[in-house]
């Protein structure tokens, strides 16, 4: 699944296009430099110790509660990947203009129900 591994996050290398600029993600996904930030100065308290697919999984919960929403615990441990993939970001996520109809089918041929999309979301 594009982004739990932090794939979103690797830039275009000689070896693979990723997938910030896949169709789903262009234009939609920002904040980046946040993300690089943090891991930055984590870098430099403990090195080689944070993800940034734990990074991203904190400030996902840290925004929903900061906006008033339930906190839950987030399970640390996650490994950042190496690689990312053009062509999985651009058939494996939702286009961005789907209407509600074509999001619940979408997540539905991935096994989720409209409930888990909405968690997901």
């Amino acid at each position: 699944m594009q982004g739990c591994d932090a794939s979103v996050l690797l830039d275009d290398t000689a070896n693979f296009t990723g997938e910030k600029n896949s169709f789903p993600n262009a234009n939609s996904l920002r904040g980046f430099e946040v993300i690089d930030d943090i891991k930055s100065q984590l870098e430099t308290m403990c090195p080689n110790v944070v993800s940034c697919a734990d990074i991203l999984a904190l400030a996902a919960r840290d925004s929903v509660a900061e906006l008033g929403g339930q906190r839950w615990n987030v399970p640390l441990g996650r490994r950042d990947s190496l690689t990312a993939s053009l062509d999985q970001a651009n058939s494996d996520l939702p286009a961005p203009f789907l209407d509600l109809d074509g999001l619940i089918a979408g997540f539905q041929k991935k096994n989720f129900t409209a409930e888990e999309m909405v968690t997901l979301s």
